[in-house]
């Protein structure tokens, strides 16, 4: 089947009046140089930064008149007294992280769990001493506030809501459990109201619980608990949303600006009767409730709750929001931009400030960069973002290639940044912010050569599904662990034992990209992960899954199962069936050497083997991991610990095709035990406060990191690729601390099929994002966490596209014999890149190979079509895979197209 092409839309903006030259060379003069891309937003910001910090008690700063009096009575008043909240950014919000501190609360004791109270018999890890936070739309002086507030969305009626035994149930309720009782005649609500104006009952009722229509625990961003340490101090991200992912709070609308976040301190005091929490005192005979402000109390009760004085102590914090959604004037003229999930992060922050001054909105869309680049060319939009050049390789008829070679082209370029394996590792220990990776090990996670990356139910013997896996030396099984590895274990020598949980591995696709691209490259580029690729065990046996292996390679072949869940029998021995990765003209595919621009989900093992309960069907390795849509909804997906794994049978759901029964979600993973290794770039990565693993360069023994020093370092091995203005790294050439996975991206202009109107527009926002626009900061305009501003090189070669699609002139008639990668008049010639001083290109640079279809391509009229002999079309890889097993197999194409089908 066809790989689908998902296109994500993302908000219209405006362009800038156009920038002179002479700027152009002034703001290239004084781009901001920083220490760490982690660091951008807080050092290029810091005169104007939005951070804030509230003190509970006698608070002095800009949200001082929001806070509530303070009750010197109080049961809470002595504990709560000396505590404070600091946030990391209040300011230019977008859907994003935030951090969020605390100091002064519960020094020398912590958070505590419910064995450390007298007589407790129901566990809860965090019992005592913690923090609960949400996000609130309305006034905050006002009686309603609470009703504002978006929490609710973690009960869940089935007890499925990712929180496992981290909270008591009650205290994820807008009410007390009092008031659910169907025979409590005088039962109360505590509403939510949506910005709408609409009430939505609080409490759940026979009938549903109506709070999960707006938010749930898959969309919430309430934070039930959060942990402080034993010297008072804590810490938390929160996730501000828009008005874009939770339209119910309306943030970043017009008039809308500012929300709050709103945090609710949990001591040791209990905050009311038996209407705020049923839970019994476990110092009681067991029927026996807590009174108003008994001491050493567990915290059950919600934050929310009218009936608890648990929201007298909050603190309000405001959230101001960037508008969502074009802010440009009605009838504004308009310019389409498509192409590279690497500049989602810089056009969201681009395109408010562009739009504001140039009154034009841009629309952005991503897409696959191949089919940005095939777009271009078609005509069907003027300028795309992409990280290589269109080249004839690429091209899937011959009229595609005359069309290429006529058509004159401009490449400017307007980003660095990365890819970036970011994750999340939140464990009874804490945090853990280090986790190093070879170009090996990555190989291990892509091809699901771990047991626990294989679908297993567990309702299955657990040996069965993953008996194709290789069982190493050290071992009688697949590892258990992802730290069980020796390999894992050399490379994090000091925190592999805090590693006693597997992570989720989240992967955007299935569509293609550059950015994917570069990572296989960089994997290939190294020995010990090209020759685990290519099916050469590691020094322990750990070996590639067979369903990655070339089909036809003796390795790869795989038991069977009957419809009892027993081996299907050969002879006596084990029926071994064949399987592994083919191109699309049946000839095997090696992950050794061919550059994907895709991460596969090749093996075909489905879980359970026997069917029990109802269930009518299995569930596959795209369900029990599935793909995200892009590297931004990695990084979120990521953030959340919310894999999204559909392993869970629900006989009432209907599945896609309109059957009844399916596999649902088994939540988010629970406070404490999150574990996400998620394929992103680093803005998104610092959008979402996520640590970025340290990764070996090829060949290598020497860690790095996508730091300034990481990005800068690996543009000294920029190289040429098939045109010589688009230059690229090479995973192969970088040495540390060069970080093997930075990538350039250009913006590309077909100046053939311009427009005066568009030639216009293009050039002056390709003279503001390379200007201005690579200002690190955090406001409206600048350059986002995560980029590295481009060099003094890169941007006299944009100043020199901005001029040549200025001064271009449609000819009457092309030139037939013109080539596509001849500069046109003022535009930068690659080849004098190795002349810049700050660029880090190395002259005489072997070409890079660009993307290109499989050798059985079809012309138009319907001869196959030859490579030339400089073409290796296999390794210059946009293929279509085919996953074979028998007769069966799984079609692969998200770059395959042609020309009068694709949209």
């Amino acid at each position: 089947m066809s790989s689908p092409r998902p296109r994500v839309r993302f908000s219209r903006a405006g362009v800038v009046r156009a920038v002179s030259l002479a700027i152009v060379a002034l703001a290239v003069a004084g781009l901001v140089s920083l220490d760490s891309i982690g660091r951008q937003s807080v050092d290029a910001a810091a005169a104007t930064s939005s951070a804030l910090t509230v003190k509970w008690l006698a608070d002095n700063s800009s949200a001082a008149t929001e806070q509530p009096a303070r009750d010197v009575s109080s049961g809470h008043f002595g504990e709560m007294k000396n505590l404070s909240i600091s946030v990391s950014q209040t300011s230019g919000l977008i859907d994003q992280a935030i951090s969020v501190s605390v100091t002064g609360f519960a020094t020398g004791v912590g958070t505590r769990d419910s064995t450390r109270v007298n007589g407790s018999s129901v566990f809860a890890s965090n019992a005592q001493n913690f923090l609960q936070a949400m996000q609130c739309w309305g006034d905050p002086k006002a009686d309603n506030f609470r009703q504002t507030c978006q929490w609710g969305g973690r009960y869940t009626p089935s007890g499925n809501n990712g929180l496992g035994s981290s909270a008591f149930p009650d205290t994820t309720l807008r009410v007390g459990t009092i008031d659910i009782d169907p025979n409590n005649t005088n039962a109360v609500d505590n509403p939510f109201v949506t910005v709408q104006g609409k009430s939505v009952a609080g409490k759940p009722v026979a009938g549903g619980y109506a709070i999960l229509d707006y938010f749930n625990p898959a969309t919430s961003n309430e934070v039930t608990t959060a942990r402080v340490g034993t010297d008072g101090t804590g810490s938390f991200d929160f996730e501000p949303q828009t008005a874009d992912t939770a339209p119910q709070l309306g943030c970043g609308t017009e008039g809308h600006l500012r929300c709050w976040l709103v945090v609710v301190p949990r001591g040791t005091v209990f905050g009311g009767d038996n209407k705020c929490s049923q839970f019994p005192d476990p110092a009681g005979d067991g029927s026996t409730t807590y009174t108003k402000w008994q001491k050493n109390a567990l915290q059950a009760g919600s934050p929310v709750n009218p009936n608890c004085d648990y929201w007298d102590n909050r603190v309000v914090i405001p959230l101001d929001f960037a508008p969502v959604g074009s802010r440009c004037a009605v009838g504004s003229a308009e310019q389409r931009v498509i192409g590279s999930q690497l500049m989602v992060g810089a056009m969201s922050s681009w395109q408010p400030d562009l739009c504001s001054k140039q009154k034009t909105t841009y629309s952005f869309s991503t897409n696959p960069d191949s089919v940005a680049r095939h777009q271009l060319l078609e005509g069907q939009a003027a300028v795309a973002y992409s990280s290589q050049p269109l080249s004839p390789g690429e091209q899937t008829t011959n009229e595609a290639r005359q069309t290429l070679a006529t058509t004159k082209l401009s490449y400017a370029p307007v980003a660095v940044s990365g890819v970036a394996i970011a994750f999340l590792a939140e464990f009874d220990e804490g945090r853990q912010t280090q986790l190093n990776l070879s170009p090996r090990l990555v190989a291990k996670l892509l091809t699901q050569s771990y047991g626990f990356q294989v679908p297993v139910s567990t309702s299955d013997d657990p040996s069965k599904p993953v008996a194709h896996l290789t069982v190493p030396k050290n071992t009688s099984r697949p590892y258990r662990l992802l730290s069980d590895d020796p390999e894992f274990q050399k490379l994090n020598p000091d925190t592999a034992r805090f590693f006693q949980q597997n992570p989720s591995i989240v992967l955007p696709g299935p569509s293609g990209s550059d950015a994917v691209r570069q990572v296989w490259k960089w994997l290939e580029a190294d020995k010990d992960a090209a020759a685990f690729l290519a099916g050469t065990p590691d020094e322990w046996g750990m070996g590639i899954n067979p369903y990655y292996l070339p089909f036809g390679d003796a390795r790869a072949l795989v038991p069977s199962f009957d419809a009892k869940g027993d081996y299907v029998l050969a002879g006596g021995a084990r029926a071994l069936s064949p399987v592994g990765l083919k191109n699309i003209d049946d000839s095997p595919l090696s992950l050794s050497t061919v550059p994907l621009d895709t991460f596969i989900k090749a093996d075909l093992t489905k879980s359970p083997l026997v069917l029990v309960n109802g269930q009518v069907r299995p569930f596959d390795s795209i369900q029990f991991a599935p793909y995200v849509d892009n590297l931004l909804g990695a990084a979120r997906t990521a953030f959340r610990a919310d894999p999204n794994s559909k392993t869970i049978w629900d006989p009432t759901k209907f599945n896609p095709a309109g059957e009844k029964g399916d596999w649902v979600s088994s939540g988010a993973q629970v406070p404490g035990q999150k574990f996400m290794i998620a394929i992103t770039d680093t803005p998104s990565a610092a959008r979402y406060g996520l640590n970025i693993a340290s990764i070996r360069a090829a060949n290598s023994t020497t860690l790095t990191d996508p730091t300034k020093e990481g990005l800068s370092t690996a543009l000294a091995a920029l190289r040429p690729t098939s045109d010589e203005r688009v230059t690229q790294v090479d995973p192969a050439a970088v040495a540390a601390p060069g970080y093997p996975l930075t990538v350039v991206t250009y913006a590309d202009v077909n100046l053939t099929l311009s427009t005066a109107a568009n030639r216009k527009s293009i050039s002056s926002l390709i003279a503001q994002i390379t200007t201005t626009g690579q200002v690190p900061g955090t406001e409206p305009g600048q350059l986002p966490a995560g980029y590295l501003p481009i060099t003094g090189a890169m941007a006299a070669q944009a100043a020199q596209s901005v001029t040549a699609i200025r001064a271009f002139i449609p000819a009457n008639a092309v030139d037939s014999t013109s080539d596509s990668s001849t500069p046109e008049t003022g535009d930068y010639a690659g080849g004098n890149i190795s002349g810049f001083d700050d660029s880090g290109a190395i002259a005489g640079g072997a070409a890079g190979a660009d993307p290109s279809l499989t050798a059985a391509a079809v012309r138009d009229d319907g001869k196959a079509r030859t490579a030339s002999a400089s073409d290796n079309v296999i390794a210059r890889s946009g293929l279509a895979l085919s996953l074979g097993m028998g007769a069966a197999g799984v079609l692969f194409a998200p770059m395959l197209f042609k020309r009068r089908g694709f949209l």
